[in-house]
């Protein structure tokens, strides 16, 4: 059969397509979301989101002017963003848990005509307001509307969201932005991925109904927060696609947590990363509950280890959907799936999606070499705002440039290498920082780990592994000599770790929770 890609026509609002059309479908008795004992009707939500257009155009939003929402994971993060989108504005979302000098710096980028904030992030969103006004920086925002009791003088969400506004939203079209999606920052400074209203349904068509096969009866529930584009997909939109449920919760995720929200909910489809996926895994028993209504795991955000897909199946045996997406394109372009899962593999590109590995050359490399991987597809990011010489690097006619290496074997599954410019280059030969990470892990002292290049006293680049112990071990040179001639055993000498230093405490992460390699090499090689 040939494949024939969705089409959208050309006046078209990606929040009709995810909520909206659950009311034209029937839906609106459905249970869209569950939060702390409340179930909320898909009509209930549609509602608020409408209330929250009317309200933004009545006070002054224009057309295409950007509408931040930097809320904790509950409904109004929904009512906001899909009010937002259907007013015509463009949404994007940011960590609630930032520093001021984080929101300093998303507050001068974005300069958004609204902003929706949640009592976790208004003590600092509030400092950097300030700061930014008295830098001359502020660009006028005053319309900040809060979720709190008190919105220290702002306007407060409840009262504001209950006032009657007949204004329309204004008209928008299929390749109007939309969305804007921060990326994660490892080469610098986040900046927006613009996104235009067809490229979350194209992903959400392809991926998540054709690929995936999400359902109307699933619940799913998330360890990430829905701020980052890989859970306000899987979390939001997907279920949203289908008339599904979300089970949303604002307390930051522990292991303990997730494994009663999963067990409370009856969740059947779980959205993590590696890190909690370990932090699961290493839970005493008196804190796992029953998971087995869980059909299917997502894991993305991170490189998943093999040793860490294989103790998790063990465990548990819910199967993990590992795949790979990013700010650029949206969504997952590469995944396994549901009946086709193999561990250490990143799965199968996604049908809807073109994808070439090429050299340093410009050359494509031969069959089961690594390469770095061009993705095409219409979930691509038109551009990245006031960024013109990284969208030429990056964003070339279509084609998604990320400079990330990949390599797919004979059989079409694909695996990931690493960043090119995490690639070390050991006796003149490239290695992959996570293949020694992989490796590592395996061993019974380490609880996560992370490889950079530093120089040795020729200056000859060689791998450093930063290695953070289980609590029942202590680091010595003895262990340090045990774990190199580990990855001896297991890898090709040159690949095997030069040194490795203890650390005491865990590795850095940014606010995707991602291990911070740009930290970590700055600070040791």
């Amino acid at each position: 059969m040939t494949y024939q890609p969705p089409s959208f026509p050309d006046d078209f609002n990606m929040a009709d397509y995810f909520l909206f059309s659950n009311i034209a479908a029937g839906r609106g008795d459905n249970p869209a979301i569950l939060f702390e004992g409340e179930t909320i009707s898909y009509r209930i939500v549609a509602d608020k989101a409408m209330r929250v257009a009317r309200n933004l155009v009545a006070d002054g939003l224009l057309p295409e002017q950007r509408v931040l929402v930097c809320m904790q994971d509950r409904p109004e993060f929904a009512y906001a963003w899909f009010g937002a989108i259907k007013a015509g504005a463009v949404a994007t979302q940011i960590n609630p848990l930032l520093p001021a000098a984080d929101y300093e710096y998303y507050l001068s980028y974005v300069k958004p005509q609204f902003a929706f904030v949640d009592e976790q992030s208004l003590p600092e969103f509030e400092k950097a307001l300030a700061s930014t006004r008295h830098c001359g920086r502020g660009h006028g925002l005053d319309n900040v509307i809060v979720v709190s009791r008190d919105p220290a003088g702002h306007k407060s969400f409840d009262a504001w969201i209950d006032r009657a506004s007949e204004a329309e939203p204004w008209p928008t079209r299929k390749d109007d932005p939309a969305v804007w999606l921060f990326t994660s920052g490892t080469t610098g400074q986040s900046k927006g991925a613009v996104h235009s209203h067809t490229h979350f349904p194209f992903n959400t068509e392809v991926y998540a109904k054709n690929f995936i096969g999400i359902r109307e009866s699933d619940v799913t529930i998330s360890g990430a927060r829905l701020f980052f584009g890989y859970a306000t997909g899987t979390n939001l939109m997907f279920p949203f696609a289908v008339g599904a449920t979300t089970a949303l919760f604002r307390e930051q995720p522990t292991p303990a947590l997730l494994f009663e929200q999963i067990s409370k909910h009856k969740a059947t489809v779980f959205t993590s990363v590696p890190t909690l996926i370990n932090k699961m895994l290493q839970a005493p028993e008196e804190q796992r509950r029953d998971i087995s209504s869980v059909r299917l795991m997502w894991s993305a955000g991170e490189a998943l280890p093999l040793d860490l897909h294989d103790r998790w199946n063990r465990a548990f045996g819910v199967p993990i959907i590992d795949g790979i997406g990013s700010a650029e394109s949206f969504h997952i372009y590469i995944s396994n799936r549901p009946g086709d899962v193999r561990p250490g593999s990143l799965g199968r590109l996604v049908p809807g999606y073109e994808a070439k590995l090429i050299d340093d050359d410009g050359n494509p490399v031969a069959q089961g070499d690594v390469g770095t991987l061009w993705l095409k597809g219409d979930s691509a990011a038109t551009h990245y705002h006031a960024a013109y010489e990284k969208s030429k690097e990056h964003l070339r006619g279509g084609w998604i440039v990320s400079g990330d290496k990949f390599r797919e074997d004979a059989d079409g599954y694909w695996y990931y290498e690493g960043r090119g410019d995490d690639l070390l280059k050991s006796g003149g030969i490239y290695v992959s920082p996570l293949e020694v990470e992989n490796c590592l892990i395996q061993h019974a002292a380490v609880r996560e780990c992370c490889v950079v290049g530093r120089k040795d006293e020729n200056g000859l680049e060689k791998p450093l592994a930063i290695v953070v112990l289980k609590e029942d071990f202590a680091g010595s040179p003895t262990l340090e000599t045990e774990l190199i001639a580990f990855a001896k055993s297991k890898l090709a000498r040159y690949k095997a770790p030069h040194w490795v230093l203890f650390a005491d405490t865990a590795l850095p992460r940014n606010d995707r929770d991602k291990v911070d390699r740009k930290k970590l090499k700055a600070v040791h090689a």
